[in-house]
């Protein structure tokens, strides 16, 4: 049984989950919420991160990757057509005129700083059209096995086929990151086209009020729709800590600041109660095991390197235990680099992180065959003893006749 609920939780852990105060919900006003550690690539926080809702023009961190990666040469220039500026009056715009000539590039910088429908508009449309490039959307979508999304659309307009999640949007802009132009693009904060007479700036700047502190915020997509209500997909740094954050739905009636102030809401909540805490030393005895035939009877099992968990302040070491799943007796098949088995680390009832752990070491053994040999020179050597005493004892019985 216990192994079972052991499996159970470790499922649910395949991550270091590490679980914020119920407060923090009541203190935000977004009600989808999704919050990695990138350090450690673990969640932190999740609130409805696999409701399907709205996103509004957080549907532009696919649009920006997709450019990206079906264009061989981003310095090539586009025209910006009539056709551009059709179907986009209540959308944002990043300011390109009729006639501009812009690159792909600087239109990526549009589409994610500025979150200019034209900019979006003048991409698709030189790329073969919005069926197309929706084709292009959703492929990737399932190539990332994002199972929840959807694009019927790259502006990210209000749609029952536009759709993702907080999770979705959090592995698709974890990937879209390790794309060095997406990257810097995402954390410009403001971008000049000097021949175009054109200045672009983030979104982030624009809904951050003078209040709000957002210079750890490194790069960020905001979005906002009737249906979504007010988004936004960021990334910080704190404390040498990386973080990556995806709120969704905060009330599209309320302060247009409400998903930044979410952001920095979350992003000050961990950076002020949560640190790293070392669980696991190098070298430290985890569990001890059988070792057969061994000059060593028993292994002790540990890790060759510390091991540290980004945790609440409040918890105590002494309040976490070792949990070891696995072989329970090792021998001389068992060969250096084996995987023994998992230690799982348990707080408060819940499995906080796993480690694999392994056979660290080359031992030493005494080959079974040397015992089985010793065996059989004992029992020849008992026997011989007993024929002789039994020789003997002939012997005095024939002197004792005569």
């Amino acid at each position: 049984m216990k192994k079972k609920l052991l499996v159970i939780l470790m499922f649910f852990s395949l991550f270091n989950v590490v679980y914020a105060s119920d407060n923090l919900k009541d203190k935000i006003g977004s009600s989808d919420v999704i919050l990695y550690n990138l350090n450690d690539d673990s969640i932190l926080y999740e609130e409805n991160s696999s409701r399907r809702v709205q996103i509004a023009s957080l549907t532009k961190i696919m649009t920006a990757i997709v450019t990206i990666e079906n264009n061989k040469d981003l310095s090539q220039e586009v025209e910006i057509t009539s056709e551009v500026f059709k179907g986009i009056e209540e959308y944002s715009k990043a300011g390109f005129k009729l006639n501009d000539k812009a690159t792909y590039e600087e239109l990526l910088y549009g589409v994610l700083l500025s979150s200019g429908a034209d900019a979006v508009n003048a991409i698709v449309i030189n790329m073969g059209g919005n069926e197309k490039f929706v084709s292009l959307m959703n492929e990737k979508a399932k190539e990332l096995n994002l199972t929840n999304t959807k694009f019927d659309n790259a502006i990210g307009m209000d749609s029952e086929n536009n759709y993702s999640t907080a999770k979705d949007l959090a592995e698709l802009l974890k990937y879209s990151l390790q794309n060095e132009t997406f990257k810097k693009i995402f954390t410009t904060r403001t971008y000049n086209i000097d021949r175009l007479n054109l200045k672009l700036s983030s979104t982030l700047i624009k809904y951050a009020s003078s209040g709000i502190d957002i210079s750890y915020i490194k790069g960020a997509k905001s979005g906002f729709t009737d249906g979504a209500g007010y988004c936004l997909a960021s990334i910080a740094e704190i404390d040498d800590v990386e973080y990556l954050l995806v709120t969704l739905g905060a009330n599209p009636k309320g302060s247009k600041s409400q998903a930044v102030k979410d952001a920095t809401t979350i992003y000050n909540y961990f950076s002020e109660n949560y640190d790293y805490q070392k669980v696991i030393s190098k070298g430290e005895t985890l569990k001890t095991i059988k070792n057969k035939f061994g000059k060593d009877k028993e292994y002790n099992v540990y890790l060759n390197e510390d091991k540290e968990l980004y945790l609440k302040n409040t918890v105590k070491l002494g309040d976490i235990t070792y949990q070891y799943n696995g072989l329970e007796e090792i021998s001389s098949k068992n060969k250096k680099g084996d995987k023994l088995g998992t230690i799982s680390l348990i707080y408060e009832n819940e499995v906080i992180n796993s480690y694999d752990v392994y056979l660290n070491d080359n031992l030493e053994y005494y080959h079974p065959y040397l015992y089985l040999t010793i065996i059989v020179i004992v029992v020849i050597f008992v026997l011989l003893l007993f024929k002789l005493k039994k020789k003997n004892k002939k012997k005095r019985r024939h002197k004792k006749i005569r």
